[in-house]
Protein backbone atom coordinates (compact mmCIF):
# COMPACT_ATOMS: atom_id res chain seq x y z
CA UNK A 1 0.00 0.00 0.00
CA UNK A 2 1.42 3.34 -0.89
CA UNK A 3 1.61 5.96 0.89
CA UNK A 4 -1.08 8.26 -0.12
CA UNK A 5 -3.46 5.46 0.35
CA UNK A 6 -2.33 4.85 3.93
CA UNK A 7 -3.21 8.32 4.77
CA UNK A 8 -6.30 8.69 2.83
CA UNK A 9 -7.66 5.33 5.08
CA UNK A 10 -6.31 7.08 8.17
CA UNK A 11 -8.23 10.09 7.42
CA UNK A 12 -11.23 7.90 6.56
CA UNK A 13 -10.52 6.03 10.20
CA UNK A 14 -10.24 9.63 12.02
CA UNK A 15 -13.57 10.70 11.22
CA UNK A 16 -15.54 7.69 10.83
CA UNK A 17 -14.46 6.51 14.62
CA UNK A 18 -15.64 9.73 16.59
CA UNK A 19 -19.17 9.56 14.03
CA UNK A 20 -19.42 6.11 14.91
CA UNK A 21 -19.12 6.74 18.91
CA UNK A 22 -21.33 9.70 18.70
CA UNK A 23 -24.02 8.43 16.25
CA UNK A 24 -24.13 5.34 18.36
CA UNK A 25 -24.40 7.81 21.40
CA UNK A 26 -27.33 9.85 19.74
CA UNK A 27 -29.42 6.43 19.13
CA UNK A 28 -28.61 5.25 22.57
CA UNK A 29 -30.28 8.97 23.86
CA UNK A 30 -33.30 8.97 21.58
CA UNK A 31 -33.86 5.18 22.57
CA UNK A 32 -34.13 6.34 26.52
CA UNK A 33 -35.60 9.15 25.59
CA UNK A 34 -38.64 8.23 23.42
CA UNK A 35 -39.23 4.44 24.42
CA UNK A 36 -43.34 4.28 25.06
CA UNK A 37 -43.45 1.27 27.83
CA UNK A 38 -46.07 -1.77 26.46
CA UNK A 39 -45.34 -4.26 28.48
CA UNK A 40 -48.17 -3.20 31.43
CA UNK A 41 -51.75 -4.27 30.82
CA UNK A 42 -53.81 -1.03 31.09
CA UNK A 43 -57.29 -1.20 32.23
CA UNK A 44 -60.31 0.23 30.31
CA UNK A 45 -62.01 3.17 31.46
CA UNK A 46 -64.74 5.55 31.03
CA UNK A 47 -64.65 9.17 30.94
CA UNK A 48 -67.46 11.42 30.81
CA UNK A 49 -68.03 14.23 29.04
CA UNK A 50 -70.21 17.66 30.00
CA UNK A 51 -71.24 19.24 27.24
CA UNK A 52 -71.22 22.63 28.62
CA UNK A 53 -67.77 22.76 28.09
CA UNK A 54 -65.37 23.43 25.56
CA UNK A 55 -63.72 20.23 24.10
CA UNK A 56 -60.09 20.03 23.84
CA UNK A 57 -58.12 16.85 22.72
CA UNK A 58 -54.30 16.90 23.52
CA UNK A 59 -52.74 14.58 20.70
CA UNK A 60 -50.29 12.25 21.60
CA UNK A 61 -47.99 11.67 18.70
CA UNK A 62 -47.70 8.02 17.97
CA UNK A 63 -43.76 8.23 17.29
CA UNK A 64 -43.70 10.09 20.20
CA UNK A 65 -44.51 13.52 21.72
CA UNK A 66 -42.16 16.22 23.61
CA UNK A 67 -43.58 16.17 27.29
CA UNK A 68 -43.73 19.62 28.10
CA UNK A 69 -45.12 20.76 24.74
CA UNK A 70 -47.83 17.95 26.12
CA UNK A 71 -48.09 18.13 29.75
CA UNK A 72 -47.82 21.96 30.07
CA UNK A 73 -51.46 22.99 28.21
CA UNK A 74 -52.64 19.90 29.62
CA UNK A 75 -52.35 21.20 33.08
CA UNK A 76 -53.31 24.62 32.33
CA UNK A 77 -56.48 23.84 30.88
CA UNK A 78 -57.32 21.04 32.29
CA UNK A 79 -56.94 22.88 36.19
CA UNK A 80 -60.27 24.80 34.70
CA UNK A 81 -64.06 24.07 34.83
CA UNK A 82 -64.39 25.58 31.21
CA UNK A 83 -62.45 22.87 30.22
CA UNK A 84 -63.07 19.41 29.35
CA UNK A 85 -60.28 17.77 28.54
CA UNK A 86 -58.57 14.48 27.21
CA UNK A 87 -56.07 12.64 25.12
CA UNK A 88 -56.18 11.13 21.40
CA UNK A 89 -53.57 9.38 20.07
CA UNK A 90 -53.81 7.45 16.60
CA UNK A 91 -55.00 4.14 19.08
CA UNK A 92 -54.97 3.69 22.94
CA UNK A 93 -51.67 1.89 23.12
CA UNK A 94 -49.11 3.24 25.15
CA UNK A 95 -46.84 6.18 23.68
CA UNK A 96 -43.47 7.88 24.65
CA UNK A 97 -43.03 11.23 25.94
CA UNK A 98 -39.64 12.90 26.27
CA UNK A 99 -37.85 12.27 29.15
CA UNK A 100 -38.69 8.48 29.80
CA UNK A 101 -42.23 9.14 30.22
CA UNK A 102 -44.75 6.73 28.53
CA UNK A 103 -48.53 7.97 28.28
CA UNK A 104 -52.13 6.04 27.96
CA UNK A 105 -54.15 7.91 25.43
CA UNK A 106 -57.81 8.26 26.14
CA UNK A 107 -58.95 7.68 23.05
CA UNK A 108 -57.77 6.97 19.28
CA UNK A 109 -58.79 8.93 16.58
CA UNK A 110 -61.81 6.87 15.54
CA UNK A 111 -63.50 7.26 18.69
CA UNK A 112 -62.74 10.61 20.36
CA UNK A 113 -65.41 12.87 21.04
CA UNK A 114 -64.87 15.87 18.73
CA UNK A 115 -63.60 18.78 19.88
CA UNK A 116 -63.45 22.64 19.58
CA UNK A 117 -59.77 22.57 20.36
CA UNK A 118 -57.04 20.44 19.41
CA UNK A 119 -53.26 21.03 21.07
CA UNK A 120 -50.41 19.93 18.53
CA UNK A 121 -47.54 19.04 20.44
CA UNK A 122 -44.07 18.44 18.90
CA UNK A 123 -43.93 14.75 17.39
CA UNK A 124 -41.00 12.47 16.56
CA UNK A 125 -41.58 12.23 13.21
CA UNK A 126 -44.06 14.88 12.04
CA UNK A 127 -44.38 14.23 8.05
CA UNK A 128 -44.11 10.37 9.25
CA UNK A 129 -47.17 7.79 8.18
CA UNK A 130 -48.18 6.64 11.35
CA UNK A 131 -48.92 10.19 12.47
CA UNK A 132 -51.11 10.34 8.68
CA UNK A 133 -54.14 9.65 11.37
CA UNK A 134 -53.81 12.36 13.30
CA UNK A 135 -52.57 14.82 10.51
CA UNK A 136 -56.20 14.09 9.15
CA UNK A 137 -57.70 14.62 12.63
CA UNK A 138 -56.48 18.46 12.90
CA UNK A 139 -57.48 18.90 9.22
CA UNK A 140 -61.60 17.51 10.40
CA UNK A 141 -61.47 19.83 13.21
CA UNK A 142 -59.91 22.57 11.35
CA UNK A 143 -62.34 22.29 8.81
CA UNK A 144 -65.52 22.06 11.54
CA UNK A 145 -64.25 25.79 12.96
CA UNK A 146 -62.26 24.50 15.35
CA UNK A 147 -59.13 26.57 16.98
CA UNK A 148 -55.78 24.65 16.58
CA UNK A 149 -53.23 25.27 19.00
CA UNK A 150 -49.69 24.16 18.27
CA UNK A 151 -46.43 24.02 20.77
CA UNK A 152 -42.92 24.13 20.03
CA UNK A 153 -42.19 22.01 16.82
CA UNK A 154 -45.66 20.79 16.72
CA UNK A 155 -45.92 23.70 13.94
CA UNK A 156 -44.08 20.99 11.65
CA UNK A 157 -46.98 18.79 12.31
CA UNK A 158 -49.60 21.66 10.93
CA UNK A 159 -47.22 22.40 8.12
CA UNK A 160 -47.54 19.08 6.54
CA UNK A 161 -51.63 20.04 6.65
CA UNK A 162 -53.18 22.63 5.26
CA UNK A 163 -53.80 24.22 8.05
CA UNK A 164 -50.69 27.23 8.34
CA UNK A 165 -52.08 27.96 4.50
CA UNK A 166 -51.82 31.79 4.07
CA UNK A 167 -51.36 32.43 7.70
CA UNK A 168 -48.67 33.62 10.27
CA UNK A 169 -47.12 31.28 12.76
CA UNK A 170 -44.41 30.85 15.28
CA UNK A 171 -42.61 28.03 16.43
CA UNK A 172 -39.51 26.63 18.02
CA UNK A 173 -36.37 28.95 16.92
CA UNK A 174 -34.02 26.46 15.62
CA UNK A 175 -36.95 25.74 13.22
CA UNK A 176 -38.02 28.52 11.97
CA UNK A 177 -35.46 29.12 8.93
CA UNK A 178 -36.15 25.51 8.20
CA UNK A 179 -39.92 26.09 7.81
CA UNK A 180 -39.81 29.47 5.69
CA UNK A 181 -38.03 27.66 3.06
CA UNK A 182 -40.20 24.08 3.41
CA UNK A 183 -43.47 26.18 3.40
CA UNK A 184 -43.39 29.76 1.86
CA UNK A 185 -47.19 29.76 2.15
CA UNK A 186 -46.73 30.81 5.69
CA UNK A 187 -45.39 33.72 7.11
CA UNK A 188 -43.20 32.55 10.01
CA UNK A 189 -42.49 35.09 12.82
CA UNK A 190 -39.81 34.79 15.46
CA UNK A 191 -39.31 36.59 18.76
CA UNK A 192 -42.65 36.63 19.68
CA UNK A 193 -43.79 33.66 22.61
CA UNK A 194 -47.38 33.01 21.03
CA UNK A 195 -49.11 34.18 17.82
CA UNK A 196 -52.58 34.03 17.14
CA UNK A 197 -54.35 34.06 13.56
CA UNK A 198 -57.66 33.56 13.33
CA UNK A 199 -58.49 29.98 14.56
CA UNK A 200 -55.26 28.93 14.94
CA UNK A 201 -52.50 29.34 17.70
CA UNK A 202 -49.26 28.93 17.46
CA UNK A 203 -46.83 29.18 20.13
CA UNK A 204 -42.72 29.53 20.57
CA UNK A 205 -40.25 26.46 21.83
CA UNK A 206 -41.76 24.05 24.83
CA UNK A 207 -42.73 25.89 27.71
CA UNK A 208 -44.32 28.19 25.75
CA UNK A 209 -47.48 26.25 24.82
CA UNK A 210 -47.97 26.91 28.89
CA UNK A 211 -48.21 30.80 28.06
CA UNK A 212 -50.45 29.71 25.19
CA UNK A 213 -53.04 28.00 27.44
CA UNK A 214 -53.05 30.41 29.75
CA UNK A 215 -54.13 32.52 27.14
CA UNK A 216 -57.04 30.35 25.95
CA UNK A 217 -58.22 30.44 29.48
CA UNK A 218 -58.31 33.84 29.42
CA UNK A 219 -60.28 34.35 26.30
CA UNK A 220 -62.85 31.46 27.05
CA UNK A 221 -63.14 31.54 31.07
CA UNK A 222 -61.74 35.19 32.01
CA UNK A 223 -58.86 36.91 33.42
CA UNK A 224 -59.07 35.82 37.22
CA UNK A 225 -59.32 32.34 36.06
CA UNK A 226 -56.18 32.69 33.88
CA UNK A 227 -54.61 34.55 36.57
CA UNK A 228 -55.85 31.73 39.65
CA UNK A 229 -53.89 29.17 36.91
CA UNK A 230 -51.22 31.32 36.33
CA UNK A 231 -50.45 32.57 39.99
CA UNK A 232 -49.93 28.13 40.40
CA UNK A 233 -47.69 27.82 37.79
CA UNK A 234 -45.49 31.30 38.40
CA UNK A 235 -44.52 31.12 34.58
CA UNK A 236 -41.66 34.17 34.88
CA UNK A 237 -43.25 37.51 32.83
CA UNK A 238 -47.08 35.98 32.54
CA UNK A 239 -49.39 39.20 32.80
CA UNK A 240 -53.25 37.87 33.07
CA UNK A 241 -54.14 41.06 31.18
CA UNK A 242 -51.67 40.86 27.85
CA UNK A 243 -54.29 40.34 25.31
CA UNK A 244 -51.15 40.92 22.58
CA UNK A 245 -48.24 38.61 21.41
CA UNK A 246 -45.42 38.62 23.62
CA UNK A 247 -42.00 39.52 22.42
CA UNK A 248 -39.41 37.28 23.38
CA UNK A 249 -35.22 37.18 22.41
CA UNK A 250 -34.56 36.00 18.88
CA UNK A 251 -32.29 33.03 19.09
CA UNK A 252 -29.65 31.12 17.50
CA UNK A 253 -27.76 28.08 17.69
CA UNK A 254 -24.58 29.29 18.63
CA UNK A 255 -21.15 28.06 20.15
CA UNK A 256 -21.77 28.78 23.80
CA UNK A 257 -24.97 25.81 23.18
CA UNK A 258 -22.45 23.06 22.95
CA UNK A 259 -23.61 20.95 25.62
CA UNK A 260 -26.81 20.39 24.06
CA UNK A 261 -25.09 18.19 21.19
CA UNK A 262 -22.30 16.86 23.44
CA UNK A 263 -24.64 15.93 26.43
CA UNK A 264 -27.16 14.42 23.66
CA UNK A 265 -24.59 12.01 21.57
CA UNK A 266 -22.37 11.09 24.85
CA UNK A 267 -24.83 9.42 26.92
CA UNK A 268 -22.17 6.88 28.24
CA UNK A 269 -22.01 6.41 31.96
CA UNK A 270 -24.90 8.89 33.15
CA UNK A 271 -26.31 8.59 36.17
CA UNK A 272 -29.69 6.86 36.52
CA UNK A 273 -32.54 9.05 38.46
CA UNK A 274 -35.89 7.54 39.57
CA UNK A 275 -38.92 9.85 39.05
CA UNK A 276 -40.90 9.37 41.99
CA UNK A 277 -43.95 9.52 41.01
CA UNK A 278 -47.72 9.30 43.28
CA UNK A 279 -50.94 9.94 42.11
CA UNK A 280 -52.07 13.54 41.86
CA UNK A 281 -48.92 15.18 40.88
CA UNK A 282 -49.41 18.23 38.79
CA UNK A 283 -48.53 17.54 35.07
CA UNK A 284 -45.77 20.41 35.01
CA UNK A 285 -44.23 19.34 38.14
CA UNK A 286 -43.58 15.85 35.94
CA UNK A 287 -42.95 17.83 32.91
CA UNK A 288 -39.99 19.86 34.42
CA UNK A 289 -38.02 16.98 35.69
CA UNK A 290 -38.31 14.43 33.08
CA UNK A 291 -38.02 17.15 30.16
CA UNK A 292 -34.38 19.02 32.05
CA UNK A 293 -33.51 16.09 33.34
CA UNK A 294 -33.73 13.46 30.73
CA UNK A 295 -35.24 15.64 27.32
CA UNK A 296 -32.89 18.69 27.07
CA UNK A 297 -29.85 18.86 29.61
CA UNK A 298 -29.31 15.14 28.93
CA UNK A 299 -27.70 15.23 32.02
CA UNK A 300 -29.23 11.79 33.59
CA UNK A 301 -31.39 8.64 32.38
CA UNK A 302 -34.92 9.05 33.78
CA UNK A 303 -36.87 6.58 35.00
CA UNK A 304 -40.07 7.01 35.92
CA UNK A 305 -40.83 5.07 39.27
CA UNK A 306 -43.68 4.15 41.71
CA UNK A 307 -45.54 1.95 43.99
CA UNK A 308 -47.69 1.22 41.21
CA UNK A 309 -47.36 0.58 37.24
CA UNK A 310 -49.85 2.94 36.43
CA UNK A 311 -50.05 6.31 38.08
CA UNK A 312 -52.60 8.80 37.24
CA UNK A 313 -51.55 13.00 37.20
CA UNK A 314 -53.64 15.94 39.18
CA UNK A 315 -56.16 15.80 36.31
CA UNK A 316 -56.35 12.73 35.05
CA UNK A 317 -53.73 11.50 32.61
CA UNK A 318 -52.51 8.18 32.86
CA UNK A 319 -48.53 7.32 33.10
CA UNK A 320 -46.85 3.93 32.98
CA UNK A 321 -44.17 3.54 35.82
CA UNK A 322 -41.61 0.89 36.70
CA UNK A 323 -42.79 -0.38 40.10
CA UNK A 324 -40.04 0.83 42.78
CA UNK A 325 -39.46 -2.87 43.50
CA UNK A 326 -38.07 -3.74 40.45
CA UNK A 327 -36.15 -0.50 39.73
CA UNK A 328 -32.66 -1.23 40.50
CA UNK A 329 -28.97 0.53 40.19
CA UNK A 330 -30.94 4.41 41.00
CA UNK A 331 -27.95 6.91 41.73
CA UNK A 332 -30.73 9.46 42.94
CA UNK A 333 -34.42 9.86 43.26
CA UNK A 334 -36.38 13.09 42.05
CA UNK A 335 -39.66 13.79 43.30
CA UNK A 336 -41.65 16.26 41.67
CA UNK A 337 -44.51 17.84 43.52
CA UNK A 338 -45.93 16.99 47.03
CA UNK A 339 -45.19 13.33 46.79
CA UNK A 340 -43.83 11.49 49.72
CA UNK A 341 -41.49 9.11 48.00
CA UNK A 342 -38.34 7.55 49.27
CA UNK A 343 -36.11 4.34 48.32
CA UNK A 344 -33.53 2.99 51.11
CA UNK A 345 -30.04 3.97 50.03
CA UNK A 346 -30.93 6.30 47.51
CA UNK A 347 -30.60 10.09 48.15
CA UNK A 348 -33.50 11.99 47.41
CA UNK A 349 -34.09 15.57 45.39
CA UNK A 350 -37.56 17.14 45.83
CA UNK A 351 -37.70 19.92 43.62
CA UNK A 352 -40.72 21.98 45.66
CA UNK A 353 -39.06 21.70 48.75
CA UNK A 354 -35.87 23.77 47.24
CA UNK A 355 -38.35 26.07 45.67
CA UNK A 356 -37.94 29.63 46.48
CA UNK A 357 -40.72 32.13 46.22
CA UNK A 358 -42.32 32.85 42.71
CA UNK A 359 -40.54 29.98 41.25
CA UNK A 360 -41.83 27.80 38.55
CA UNK A 361 -41.16 23.76 38.59
CA UNK A 362 -38.51 24.37 36.16
CA UNK A 363 -36.23 27.02 38.53
CA UNK A 364 -35.49 24.55 41.16
CA UNK A 365 -34.80 21.65 38.55
CA UNK A 366 -32.39 24.43 36.10
CA UNK A 367 -30.30 25.49 39.38
CA UNK A 368 -29.83 21.99 40.05
CA UNK A 369 -28.63 21.11 37.08
CA UNK A 370 -26.19 24.39 37.29
CA UNK A 371 -25.07 23.07 41.15
CA UNK A 372 -23.90 19.65 39.57
CA UNK A 373 -22.63 20.29 35.90
CA UNK A 374 -22.21 24.00 35.49
CA UNK A 375 -23.80 26.75 34.42
CA UNK A 376 -23.32 26.19 30.89
CA UNK A 377 -25.31 22.95 30.66
CA UNK A 378 -28.47 24.97 32.65
CA UNK A 379 -28.15 28.30 30.09
CA UNK A 380 -28.52 26.03 27.23
CA UNK A 381 -31.31 23.70 28.62
CA UNK A 382 -33.39 26.74 29.84
CA UNK A 383 -33.06 28.38 25.99
CA UNK A 384 -33.73 25.00 24.52
CA UNK A 385 -37.18 24.93 26.47
CA UNK A 386 -37.54 28.54 25.31
CA UNK A 387 -37.61 29.31 29.84
CA UNK A 388 -36.15 32.20 31.25
CA UNK A 389 -33.47 31.10 32.84
CA UNK A 390 -33.20 31.68 36.68
CA UNK A 391 -30.89 33.36 38.40
CA UNK A 392 -28.27 30.66 39.38
CA UNK A 393 -26.51 29.00 41.97
CA UNK A 394 -22.63 31.10 42.36
CA UNK A 395 -20.71 27.78 43.06
CA UNK A 396 -21.55 25.76 39.73
CA UNK A 397 -20.25 22.25 38.91
CA UNK A 398 -18.23 21.03 36.32
CA UNK A 399 -19.03 18.20 34.27
CA UNK A 400 -16.38 15.59 34.57
CA UNK A 401 -18.56 13.21 32.32
CA UNK A 402 -18.77 14.93 29.37
CA UNK A 403 -15.08 16.27 29.29
CA UNK A 404 -13.62 12.99 29.90
CA UNK A 405 -15.67 11.43 26.93
CA UNK A 406 -15.03 14.61 24.78
CA UNK A 407 -11.08 14.02 25.17
CA UNK A 408 -11.79 9.70 24.04
CA UNK A 409 -13.90 10.98 21.56
CA UNK A 410 -10.88 13.70 20.39
CA UNK A 411 -7.97 11.12 20.84
CA UNK A 412 -10.10 8.28 18.99
CA UNK A 413 -10.03 11.06 15.69
CA UNK A 414 -6.15 11.62 16.05
CA UNK A 415 -5.41 7.54 16.80
CA UNK A 416 -4.80 7.14 13.66
CA UNK A 417 -2.31 9.74 12.98
CA UNK A 418 -0.41 8.66 16.11
CA UNK A 419 0.20 5.72 14.85
CA UNK A 420 1.63 6.28 11.29
CA UNK A 421 4.01 8.53 13.09
CA UNK A 422 5.39 6.15 15.37
CA UNK A 423 5.83 3.87 12.31
CA UNK A 424 7.23 6.57 10.49
CA UNK A 425 9.66 6.90 12.92
CA UNK A 426 10.79 3.01 13.29
CA UNK A 427 11.45 3.04 9.13
CA UNK A 428 13.44 6.13 9.60
CA UNK A 429 15.81 4.19 12.03
CA UNK A 430 16.06 1.00 10.44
Amino acid sequence: MNRRAATAIRIVLAVALPAGVLAAGFATTMSRDFTARTDVAVPARTLNHDPGRIRVAVLLGASGSVATDVLGPYDVLADSSRFDVYTVSVGTDPVALSGGLTAVPDYGVDNAPAPQIVVVPAFTDPGGDAEKPLRNFIEKVHDRGGLVMSVCAGARVLARTDVLDGRRATSFWSDIGGLRRSNPRTTWVDGVRWLRDGDVMTTAGVSSGIIGALHLVRENAGAEEARRIGERISYPGWDPTATTEESIPVRRVAAADYPYPLHATLPWFQPTYGLGLVDGTGEIDIAAAAELYGGVAFTAHVVPVAERPIVTTAHGLRLIATPIDQAHGLDRLVVPGTGQFAVDGVPVFRPRAEARPGDSAFDPILRDIAARDGHAVATTAAKYIEYPRPELPADAGTPWRIIALTAVTALLAVAPFVRRRRTTHAEATR
